[in-house]
C-alpha cells in the first residue's frame, strides 16, 4: 500500500440497541466497520450486506450508506469514519472474514481510551495504533488471496520464528523442492524466504524494544538472534534506526503521553 495520511472524523465502539440504525446519506468519508457480535444489515450503493461476527466491511467515499440491527442476537461493532489523501486500495471481498479478532481487540481498547482523551499528541497515537489495524486488515486480505504453497510457507515461518530456519524445511512443508519453493515465495512476495523469516524477527525486536525494562540484548536474543552484531546491523537497515536509537525513540513517547 502507498503511503498516504488519514483524519478521523469519528470513531466509537458501540452497543447497539434493537432501534439503532444509519440513514441513508452519500458519505464524503472513509467508513471501517468490525462486527464484534451479532449481526448488522447494510445497504451499499443498494446492494444489501448481511454482515456477521468477526466480519468487516470498508465502504469507501462517495458511497450511498444505510445500516439496521438485525434484532436476532445483540450487536456490538467497532467503527472508524475516516478521511484519506488518496484512496485505500479496495479489499479482495466486499465483506472480509477474519478467524478472529485476538489481534485487533487490544488496539481497539487502545485507540478508544486515547480518542476519549485530550492529551498532547492523543490524535497522533491514535493515528498509530489505526496504521496497525489497517496493515493488520490489509495483510490478512491479500494472505487469503495468496498462493497456498507461500501461505504455508509463511504459516511456518511465522511459528517456528525464533528457531533456525533453511530452505530444505520450507521445501519439506509446502511439498515443493528447494529450488522451486524459494523463486515462487520471491515471485509472490518480492523477497525470499529467508528475508521475510528475519524481517519478522527484527519486528518482534522492535515490539519487544517499544517496552520499558528490557536491554537490547535480552530483545535480539528473544527474537532468535545469538550474534549482537549481526542483529543490531540488520536492525537499522530494515527499521532505520539503530536498536538503541529505536528504545530511546519509545522512551521518549512513553514519558509524553
Amino acid at each position: 500500500m502507498e503511503d498516504f495520511s488519514v483524519a478521523f472524523r469519528y470513531a466509537i465502539q458501540r452497543e447497539c440497541t434493537l432501534e439503532w440504525g444509519v440513514k441513508r446519506d452519500c458519505i464524503d468519508y472513509n467508513n471501517l466497520v468490525f462486527i464484534l457480535k451479532g449481526k448488522a444489515c447494510y445497504k451499499i450503493d443498494d446492494q444489501e450486506l448481511i454482515l456477521r461476527e468477526n466480519q468487516v466491511l470498508l465502504i469507501p467515499a462517495g458511497s450511498l450508506r444505510e445500516a439496521h440491527r438485525l434484532p436476532e442476537v445483540p450487536l456490538t461493532l467497532q467503527s472508524f469514519d475516516f478521511y484519506s489523501d488518496q484512496p485505500l486500495p479496495a479489499l479482495p471481498q466486499r465483506v472480509l472474514t477474519l478467524d478472529r479478532l485476538d489481534f485487533y481487540l487490544p488496539l481497539f481498547q487502545d485507540f478508544n481510551r486515547h480518542w476519549l482523551t485530550d492529551k498532547p499528541l492523543s490524535r497522533l497515537h491514535c493515528k498509530s495504533v489505526f496504521y496497525q489495524i489497517l496493515d493488520e486488515l490489509y495483510q490478512t486480505a491479500w494472505a487469503q488471496q495468496e498462493n497456498p504453497h507461500v501461505r504455508q510457507m509463511k504459516n511456518y515461518i511465522e511459528s517456528h520464528l525464533t528457531q533456525s530456519i533453511t530452505m530444505e524445511d520450507l521445501a519439506w512443508v509446502s511439498g515443493l523442492n528447494v529450488v522451486y519453493c524459494g523463486a515462487l515465495f520471491k515471485q509472490e512476495t518480492g523477497m525470499s524466504a529467508l528475508r521475510y523469516w528475519r524481517t519478522l524477527q527484527i519486528r518482534k525486536a522492535a515490539q519487544l524494544l517499544s517496552e520499558p525494562d528490557i536491554s537490547v540484548s535480552e530483545a535480539a536474543w528473544q527474537a532468535g538472534f545469538d550474534d549482537l552484531f549481526y542483529f543490531s546491523k540488520l536492525f537499522k537497515e530494515i527499521q532505520g534506526l539503530s536498536p538503541k536509537a529505536y528504545q530511546r525513540r519509545h522512551a521518549g513517547q512513553r514519558s509524553s503521553r
